[in-house]
C-alpha cells in the first residue's frame, strides 16, 4: 500500500500538469525523505504493538524501536518542510501544529523510556501510533466526507469536477479536497486516540476511587466528590 500511495504521490507531482513547476521540484526534497520513513514507520512500527514480542524478544523491541524513533523524526521534520511550502494557509498552520504536537509525543516516548518509566513509555507510544494514524484516514476521509457528506448537502466536489473541466477547475477542486480530508483525518486520529486512552484513565481512576474510599471509611459504591 505504501509503494501504492508512492506511485500515485509521483504521479502527481511530475506527471500531471502543474502550473508552478518549481514548486513541484521544491516539495520534492522534502518528500522523498517523507516517503522513505514513511515506508519503514508503517511496515514496521506494528511490531511494537506485540505483546509476546516484548516479553520474549525485548531485544528485537528495543531495536525496532530505536529504528521507529528514526523513522517518526524524519516524518515530523520533512513533514513540517512540505507544510511549510503549502499554498493553502490553513493546511499549512494545521500541518505545523500536528507536526509539533507529534514531537511533543515523540520526545515524551523517548523520556520516559530512558528513565525506565514502562507505564508512562507505554501511555504515550501508544498515542504516538495513534496520532500517526492521520494520513493514513486522509483516505477514509476523502471517502465519506468528500463523497457521502457532500453529496447529502448538495455540494459534492465529484460533481463539480466534469470531463469539460479545465486544468485549473480541477487542481482547484482536487485541492479542496484534500485540505478538507486533511483537516478531518487529524481531528479524528487524535480524538480517536483520545477516546482510546480514556478507557485505560477509567481503570485508573476506579483504582483511585477504591483507595479513597478505603481511607475515607466510605462504603465501596460510595464515591467522594473530591479525593
Amino acid at each position: 500500500m505504501v509503494w501504492v500511495k508512492f506511485g500515485f504521490d509521483w504521479q502527481n507531482l511530475f506527471v500531471l500538469h502543474f502550473p508552478d513547476r518549481e514548486y513541484a521540484q521544491q516539495r520534492w526534497m522534502w518528500f522523498a525523505p517523507h516517503v522513505f520513513s514513511s515506508i519503514v514507520w508503517w511496515n514496521f512500527a506494528w511490531i511494537q504493538l506485540i505483546k509476546w514480542i516484548r516479553a520474549k524478544h525485548i531485544w528485537l523491541h528495543r531495536l525496532n524501536g530505536r529504528i521507529q524513533v528514526t523513522a517518526m523524526m524524519g516524518q515530523i521534520i520533512t513533514g513540517i518542510g512540505l507544510a511549510s511550502g503549502s499554498p493553502t494557509h490553513g493546511v499549512k498552520m494545521l500541518s505545523i501544529a500536528y507536526g509539533l504536537a507529534m514531537a511533543y509525543v515523540l520526545a515524551n516516548t523517548i523520556y520516559y523510556v530512558r528513565v525506565k518509566d514502562i507505564v508512562r513509555h507505554k501511555y504515550w507510544a501508544t498515542k504516538l501510533f495513534g496520532y500517526s494514524q492521520a494520513i493514513a484516514l486522509q483516505r477514509n476521509q476523502v471517502y465519506f466526507f468528500a463523497f457521502f457528506a457532500s453529496t447529502l448537502l448538495g455540494d459534492s466536489p465529484f460533481w463539480a469536477v466534469a470531463p469539460s473541466s479545465s486544468m485549473e477547475q480541477r487542481n482547484a477542486e482536487s485541492r479542496d479536497m484534500f485540505d478538507d480530508s486533511f483537516s478531518m483525518c487529524i481531528f479524528t486520529a487524535i480524538v480517536l486516540t483520545e477516546w482510546y486512552q480514556a478507557a485505560d484513565v477509567h481503570e485508573l481512576l476506579e483504582y483511585r476511587v477504591k483507595d479513597v474510599n478505603e481511607k475515607n471509611g466510605l462504603p465501596p459504591l460510595q464515591q467522594p466528590l473530591v479525593g
